[in-house]
């Protein structure tokens, strides 16, 4: 026996030496056998290895079980090199999961027994075995397996873990284990839903369901989602009154038989080799899902939280209903979530619904009212009665601002009295479940007070800061495979004030439409600009809608105190927020002056530099023929520059929006009321520390404005915009007109400057410089037919302005303001600047 050792070993040696004659003969055995024991090792540290279970949602779990010839919510995906260690043979893909449930803190068990039954303890401290499909996936990590978010949950309800990570290890199929077989009969609970399904729908939903192979496990519940794709078109077109808010049909597993009648803890069923036994209606909460749909992100949006963990604690005293305190004292859990439209109340109420495993019953105010009192009482009645069918429940009033009001706009005392015995009778009765009524409301102040007095707990959603809307936006990225970094998601949030989640999203996928129309390889920040001045663009057509204006300081000439002043007033607060006290604040600024001096342009020429929202309001358009609409105009304005902070409010006419009170000769003294209100808004604006508005106002008469708006704390700083009295700055005003012309070599702007000789307006010169554009333009066309050379390929270029243009243009120049108003400006002046 050694003698052929000793052979084989110098047989082995002597092919080595022939082999790799470079090298000596035992590199090649000792390589082999380093190269053996390195396998070895991999193979008992990947046999010794604990795998942790990462959560997948559960439409795209789906998605990635598409090819498997059985469908589970049983299945691991794991990486490739587990796949080949375990799996023997690809088609018996079958692999015991062995959960490690006992480990977990010692704390948790020792602190909690008495919440615990004996048989919750001895299960939380075996391990427990699961037979799964396996299937391999590249992008697994090596010590992960990727399961169904709905598996989790199964587990959860089983064994109490309280959100920690499950651990575990992965044993291959002993041989001769009994491998799941097609049963001969299902039982299954349906979970009651509250929408009317009939027996045919949920007859022809199970069949769809179970057409596909499903493995299923005793005890264990499972979802069947309804999406168009799954049932189909003609079926979900005919009843999508239903599923468009119904997404899935739940059911339990109830027991399993197999075709010799034993008793299976888990079994096939097959459409037509398994008969479906449904046995009653299932009253229970759902299993609670994380993610959002098909992605990989939180069902909140991330901007969203904080009132997404304001509703979920408020709800959370209402979970045991049965002998609950609040209930019998009469504390409903009646709850109102308001916003403007699209700010994310239906996302937020979503979001808690499934997590907390509840379903939601979603009844439209719109449909609900009618002309007929009767009727709304009605509708109302029969919407609080799914609580009778189905439990936990949420009934959720969308479109709530519109219930309870009448034809007039007045508030409706029946329908406000039938709504509050309607409560009364929903929460007399008894459940075991939670059953909660949550109204949707998309005005930011209630005109019905006696109706909103009945919830419980009203929560303001506001339209989002700089930092939510960057939130919100990283939010919808996760749910798109091409995203922007950090940085320039950032640089869109700062730019899309008062932008809300819906506005968010339809600018995300604006961009990518954008995108895909051009001929770039990469997703870059121009596209989202683009779409971003598309959507301002169109949003600044209705009334004072905000918007980034683009006016430099560079297009203003003169001026130069004026802009450092406003600088300094302005521009320190933004750049040192640190330095500033909370109540060493400037509230505005009243610019006052002749007409044409720019004062209008200096506005927006702040709010570009400082990249400020721009909000500009006519005094006049303001005012209204109905009794207190002009008022409540003026709340709608400050509140819209709320919701644009950091944002530049411009009041321009202010003396007419703001007269003397008492003098104003009005008979309902309606001048008097909005004077009044405009000061409210200026002092809670000045109290709020949070709120970045400056506040800027035009006017050619500050004499005529009410000496209460001029007092520190509201504008107390007026500068006086005038006309240009120097060269200098004439040349200036002029060079900043004429950035666009084409000028003589010889002309020189300090010439025409000179030529100026009384004061002039921004306007003034404007109007000098297009007439003497206007006059270059004849003499170009006339020197064109002259030559013969009248082209339609004449452009502006070719248009140059010469310095007998201005001249003329001068000449028949008429100056805006006369001699006298110049006087009475300068007597304003000495009156009102310090």
């Amino acid at each position: 026996m050694s003698e052929n050792v000793a052979k084989q070993c110098r047989l082995l040696l002597y092919i080595s030496r022939l082999r790799y004659p470079r090298y000596p003969a035992f590199y090649f055995p000792v390589f082999v056998l380093l190269q053996g024991l390195k396998k070895l090792r991999s193979d008992l540290k990947l046999r010794l290895l604990d795998f942790y279970l990462h959560p997948l949602p559960n439409v795209q779990f789906e998605q990635l079980q598409t090819d498997q010839l059985v469908n589970s919510e049983h299945t691991l995906f794991v990486s490739p090199t587990v796949f080949r260690e375990y799996v023997v043979e690809r088609e018996i893909n079958w692999i015991n999961l062995v959960l490690k449930v006992a480990k977990c803190t010692t704390e948790q068990v020792e602190t909690t027994p008495q919440d615990k039954s004996l048989a919750s303890i001895i299960l939380n401290k075996q391990d427990v075995s699961l037979l799964c499909q396996v299937a391999p996936h590249p992008d697994v990590p090596l010590n992960a397996l990727w399961v169904k978010e709905n598996l989790i949950e199964n587990l959860n309800e089983r064994y109490t873990r309280s959100g920690q990570r499950y651990w575990g290890r992965l044993q291959r199929i002993a041989e001769g284990q009994h491998l799941p077989a097609i049963v001969a009969k299902a039982n299954i609970f349906i979970y009651q839903t509250p929408y009317d399904l009939s027996s045919d729908m949920v007859d022809f939903i199970l069949g769809r369901y179970f057409e596909t192979p499903r493995l299923l496990y005793r005890n264990h519940t499972y979802q069947v989602p309804l999406t168009e794709r799954f049932l189909g078109n003609t079926f979900y077109t005919k009843h999508f009154a239903i599923l468009v808010h119904m997404k899935a049909l739940w059911f339990k597993c109830l027991n399993l038989d197999s075709t010799a009648g034993a008793f299976e803890m888990s079994g096939i069923a097959q459409k037509s080799l398994t008969t479906l036994q449904q046995t009653t209606t299932y009253n229970n909460f759902l299993l609670p899902e994380r993610f959002d749909g098909p992605n990989a992100r939180s069902s909140c949006p991330f901007g969203l939280r904080k009132y997404f963990d304001s509703l979920r604690s408020s709800l959370h005293a209402y979970m045991r209903m049965e002998n609950n305190g609040l209930v019998r004292n009469g504390i409903f859990p009646v709850f109102m979530l308001r916003g403007e439209r699209g700010i994310g109340k239906a996302a937020v109420l979503r979001s808690v619904a499934s997590t907390l495993g509840i379903p939601i019953y979603y009844a439209d105010c719109s449909e609900i009212m009618t002309s007929i009192s009767s009727q709304t009482e009605t509708k109302l009645s029969t919407a609080f009665n799914k609580s009778k069918v189905c439990e936990p429940l949420i009934i959720c009033l969308e479109n709530f601002e519109v219930f309870g009001v009448d034809n007039e706009g007045h508030e409706d005392q029946r329908i406000t009295g039938s709504f509050q015995a309607e409560l009364a009778a929903l929460f007399g009765r008894k459940y075991s479940h939670p059953v909660v009524v949550v109204a949707l409301a998309n005005q930011k102040e209630s005109n019905t007070p006696k109706l909103t007095s009945l919830f419980l707990e009203v929560i303001q959603l506001h339209p989002p800061t700089t930092t939510e809307r960057l939130e919100l936006l990283r939010w919808i990225s996760l749910g798109h495979q091409y995203r922007l970094p950090a940085r320039q998601l950032h640089k869109i949030a700062e730019q899309s004030q008062g932008f809300t989640l819906a506005d968010l999203e339809l600018l995300y996928g604006n961009a990518l439409e954008a995108w895909r129309r051009s001929k770039d390889t990469r997703l870059g920040l121009h596209h989202f600009q683009a779409s971003l001045d598309k959507m301002q663009s169109t949003f600044s057509d209705s009334l004072g809608a905000p918007k980034v204006p683009k006016v430099l300081w560079s297009e203003i000439g003169g001026l130069a105190k004026l802009k450092s002043e406003i600088q300094n007033s302005i521009g320190l607060p933004l750049r040192h927020k640190h330095l500033m006290g909370k109540n060493m604040r400037r509230s505005g600024i009243l610019l006052y002056g002749p007409p044409g001096t720019g004062k209008t342009l200096i506005a927006k020429a702040v709010a570009t530099e400082c990249n400020l929202s721009f909000l500009s309001v006519q005094g006049p358009e303001l005012l209204n023929m109905y009794v207190g609409q002009s008022e409540q105009n003026v709340r709608e304005v400050f509140a819209r520059a709320r919701t644009a902070s950091p944002c530049v409010l411009f009041l321009d006419e202010l003396d007419s929006l703001a007269p003397n009170r008492g003098v104003s000769g009005d008979s309902g003294g309606v001048m008097d009321r909005v004077v009044s209100q405009m000061l409210s808004e200026m002092d809670g604006i000045s109290k709020d520390p949070g709120q970045q508005i400056f506040i800027l106002a035009a006017t050619n008469r500050p004499d005529l404005i009410d000496p209460a708006l001029l007092r520190p704390g509201r504008f107390d700083k007026l500068l006086y915009v005038g006309p240009s009295s120097t060269v200098e700055d004439k040349e200036s005003v002029l060079r900043a007109v004429t950035g666009r012309f084409r000028l003589a070599k010889a002309l020189t702007l300090r010439k025409i400057a000179e030529s100026l000789k009384q004061d002039m307006t921004g306007a003034d010169m404007y109007s000098i410089c297009s007439n003497a554009w206007l006059s270059a333009v004849r003499r170009t066309v006339k020197e064109a037919i002259a030559g013969d050379s009248i082209d339609e390929r004449l452009s502006a270029d070719q248009v140059i302005v010469t310095e007998d243009d201005f001249k003329e243009a001068i000449k028949k120049f008429i100056p805006s303001i006369s001699p006298t108003d110049m006087a009475y400006f300068n007597q304003l002046k000495g009156n009102f600047s310090v």
